[in-house]
């Protein structure tokens, strides 16, 4: 799998604060548990149960961002999983667009992002989506450690809420999304821009397509050799950050980008103003990293 993000700063008062369970989780005295279905929505009010079930079985945690065709693409891979796994392990979906403190809580600010919790304990796991066969062979493998740990428990769907249908895609947007999951992200990227010449002012396709080809510039790469790359040019940089950017370290790409742009020439610059357009694209223009970033750019530039 590629490259992981630390939830070393999951805290404390997420984790141990006293939620009110007005989830239908229900964590039985024995080894099964019932529950509303196999993939589920976290969110504040059911964290507490959540991680009690985590007690009896293992607890794949999704982050996504329903403007984000990745993070929704692998989370519909990992609810097809979920819900063929006997209960044999749980999903957790997060929406981080609508639950931002906890995607905070567990170091996470990129969609695509993917975490497992274990007895209380969250471990990163991957980010970024996944052919289907490397998911089925890691779940696999997590069920088999989770179960040597204790964690061999059954989860039992209750029939307490309805299943959620899910929502129509547009046929370019299907297309795109069929082309990602067969890992061809040129020809995801090559829909998008089509897409965009019809609708030039569609912010969500803008931000849709910086996204893509992000995953598609470091899709392939060795994440932890990247990561240790000392830049010695502005390629290295800028190849750098985007490594850093794509396990949700935004602020150490933007801060790596401006570090070079003040000793680039101005073909450099040029090169460097292009690729923060699009990963301000990438990560959101409201992001906090953004917003930081483009203040010392404009600085930079006049």
């Amino acid at each position: 799998m590629r490259g992981g993000v630390d939830l070393s700063s999951l805290a404390n008062k997420v984790v141990q604060e006293k939620l009110a369970n007005t989830s239908t989780v229900q964590v039985d005295q024995g080894r099964r548990v019932k529950v509303p279905a196999f993939a589920v929505d976290l969110n504040e009010a059911n964290l507490k149960p959540i991680i009690e079930i985590s007690s009896i079985v293992a607890v794949v945690v999704a982050f996504y961002n329903p403007d984000n065709a990745e993070s929704m693409t692998l989370t519909g891979k990992l609810e097809k999983l979920a819900n063929s796994s006997d209960g044999k392990w749980l999903l957790a979906k997060v929406d981080i667009k609508a639950n931002a403190k906890i995607a905070e809580a567990f170091g996470v600010d990129l969609p695509a992002t993917v975490a497992v919790i274990l007895a209380g304990e969250p471990k990163p796991l991957f980010q970024g989506d996944q052919i289907e066969s490397s998911l089925v062979d890691f779940i696999g493998k997590l069920v088999e450690v989770s179960a040597a740990q204790g964690l061999n428990g059954t989860l039992e769907v209750d029939g307490a809420e309805p299943t959620e249908t899910e929502p129509q895609l547009s046929a370019s947007e299907q297309a795109a999304l069929d082309a990602m999951d067969q890992g061809d992200f040129g020809a995801a990227v090559k829909i998008y821009e089509e897409e965009l010449k019809q609708s030039p002012s569609n912010e969500e396709l803008v931000a849709r397509l910086a996204q893509v080809k992000l995953v598609e510039r470091t899709y392939s790469g060795d994440m932890e050799k990247e990561l240790s790359i000392e830049p010695k040019t502005v390629a290295e940089a800028m190849r750098k950050a985007d490594f850093q950017l794509a396990v949700g370290q935004s602020e150490e790409a933007f801060e790596l980008l401006l570090a070079w742009f003040d000793k680039a020439n101005p073909d450099e610059r040029a090169a460097l103003s292009a690729l923060f357009l699009e990963l301000f694209n990438a990560v959101g223009k409201s992001h906090p990293a953004v917003v930081e970033a483009r203040k010392l750019l404009a600085v930079k530039l006049f």
